[in-house]
């Protein structure tokens, strides 16, 4: 029982650290909005260790490899898997994949997509955004099912982490931030809580600790802590990510390789 609950641990962690980091009325500007980014670019990409105590349950990675136009809009795409170990596969299989596609100059979701494979659970959706309409257009399984309005320049739950890496911010600082998550969108809060450095299998790094506080209740309502170190530079690298579940205690997204990528310049 406390395999499965760990396996299902492996995406949440990485799901639930995305939910932290996305546009709000406060922050949301235009569509077409020219964002500042200094902190990624094509050819980004972060490999992770997923951690349970001492064990290495499975593996992550976050790469951006190119660039594709939405819309008549230049953007990033983004590519996040996750999959367990072999020996985690025996009790509980997970093969998941999740995409956005960021708008280089907003830095703001144009497109997510997620195939998820757990045990023997399966799904695929897709939103696709018209930011310009304040529209967002769900399918699961490739077949249209519904459309809700946005803010113009929203956040998907993977473009979001992108999107706060952009942001300078300070000890103390609370962003007060929105989440739309296919249908719905959720108010978010990060508290910006210490300095720490930290040792991970990519090294030892200088970092801003954030946690986030979700106001509604509902199933992201966050059940237990989650904290992210992110690198206390313009690049905002996360280097752990920490969640608290329910039995089984801390759950641990550790980086352990680091390739650069080059922000577009704007012009």
């Amino acid at each position: 029982m406390k395999s499965r609950i760990l396996l299902c641990s492996i995406y949440l962690i990485f799901i639930n650290s995305g939910i932290i980091f996305t546009s709000s009325p406060t922050i949301a500007q235009e569509v077409n909005r020219s964002w500042a980014n200094h902190a990624f670019g094509v050819s980004e990409k972060l490999n992770f260790n997923i951690d349970y105590a001492f064990i290495t349950a499975g593996y992550a990675e976050i790469s951006i490899d190119t660039m594709i136009e939405i819309g008549g809009r230049q953007c990033y795409q983004v590519v996040s898997k996750v999959r367990s170990n072999k020996v985690f596969d025996i009790v509980f299989k997970v093969r998941d994949r999740v995409e956005t596609n960021i708008d280089v100059r907003g830095i703001y979701s144009r497109r997510y997509f997620k195939q998820l494979q757990e045990g023997k659970y399966r799904d695929i959706r897709e939103v696709i955004y018209e930011p310009e309409r304040g529209l967002a257009h769900l399918l699961i399984k490739g077949v249209y099912k519904e459309t809700t309005k946005i803010e113009s320049c929203a956040q998907d739950i993977l473009s979001a982490l992108f999107f706060v890496r952009t942001l300078e911010f300070d000890v103390g600082d609370t962003i007060n931030i929105n989440l739309h998550d296919m249908t719905k969108s959720y108010p978010l809060k990060v508290r910006v809580n210490r300095r720490e450095r930290v040792q991970v299998p990519a090294g030892e790094f200088d970092c801003l600790v954030v946690e986030p506080f979700l106001e509604t209740e509902g199933m992201f309502r966050s059940k237990g802590k989650i904290e992210l170190w992110l690198t206390d530079d313009e690049r905002k690298i996360p280097v752990l990510m920490r969640t608290e579940i329910a039995i089984i205690g801390y759950i641990d997204a550790k980086l352990a390789q680091y390739i650069p990528g080059k922000p577009v310049e704007l012009k």
